[in-house]
């Protein structure tokens, strides 16, 4: 009886080394990635919460919640366009990297879109998604407007004061609230030829320069006049700091 129950021991022994050597012969199949590094940065410099900046108009600031959606990100070759995301929200007051599993391919330009495009944004109830969708209730981290059925594409908020002295307090508060079809924009990026074979990966470095938002040489923002958009309140104002925004995206 004993040498039975060995050699049964002996036996699931056998076949477990059996089933492991079988799997060893099957490894995961490597993803292939691409990863979108964002990195912030004022006059050239890492963005810093505890910073105070000064702005054209000798009006110092400091920035303290920047917040923003991409959508439609795709990569190009010639006229053949893979999507690779619908829609991501970034919080960005240090660099953040969106990693991606992409197909094997060839591509030579990638692009997206800043904001949410119409077809995702109006007339669409937000609790259709699940929780972990950037576009859901809970994943839109308040970046909807229930009041306006559509989504806040960018939030830049922080505070400021104006008459520039050295170690004055900043008591009062900006905030632009950009959303809307008009202010969706899609932006493209020339990369060179990438080719990714299974299991490669690439990384994009895109500088988002947010002293642009600012400081942009054809329309600068004096702090002491237009301080405050939710879009519709002061639309002038919400396209001005939309198009500051999407000229702050550099690929580096």
């Amino acid at each position: 009886m004993k040498m039975k129950i060995v050699n049964n021991y002996f036996f699931v022994v056998l076949l477990s080394v059996f089933f492991m050597a079988c799997g060893d012969d099957n490894p995961a199949t490597p993803e292939t990635k691409v990863h979108l590094k964002f990195i912030p940065t004022f006059n050239g410099q890492p963005l810093s919460i505890d910073s105070v900046y000064t702005n054209a108009f000798g009006q110092q600031l400091r920035v303290e919640n920047i917040q923003f959606y991409l959508s439609n990100i795709y990569t190009h070759n010639g006229s053949d366009s893979t999507l690779l995301k619908q829609a991501f929200l970034f919080t960005l007051l240090e660099p953040q990297t969106l990693s991606l599993n992409v197909s094997p391919q060839t591509f030579s330009s990638l692009s997206f879109g800043v904001g949410v495009p119409g077809s995702l944004n109006k007339n669409v109830d937000p609790s259709q998604y699940a929780n972990s969708n950037p576009l859901s209730v809970q994943g839109s981290n308040g970046m909807f407007w229930y009041w306006n059925t559509g989504y806040i594409f960018v939030k830049v908020e922080g505070r400021y004061e104006l008459t520039g002295s050295p170690n004055a307090p900043l008591m009062d508060s900006y905030a632009f609230h950009l959303g809307d079809d008009p202010l969706y924009r899609v932006l493209h990026f020339n990369t060179g030829n990438v080719s990714l074979a299974e299991g490669d990966s690439r990384t994009f470095n895109i500088e988002v320069a947010i002293d642009s938002v600012f400081n942009r040489p054809v329309d600068s923002i004096d702090l002491s006049i237009d301080n405050l958009t939710h879009t519709t309140s002061n639309f002038p104002l919400a396209e001005r700091v939309t198009n500051n925004f999407v000229s702050a995206f550099h690929l580096q």
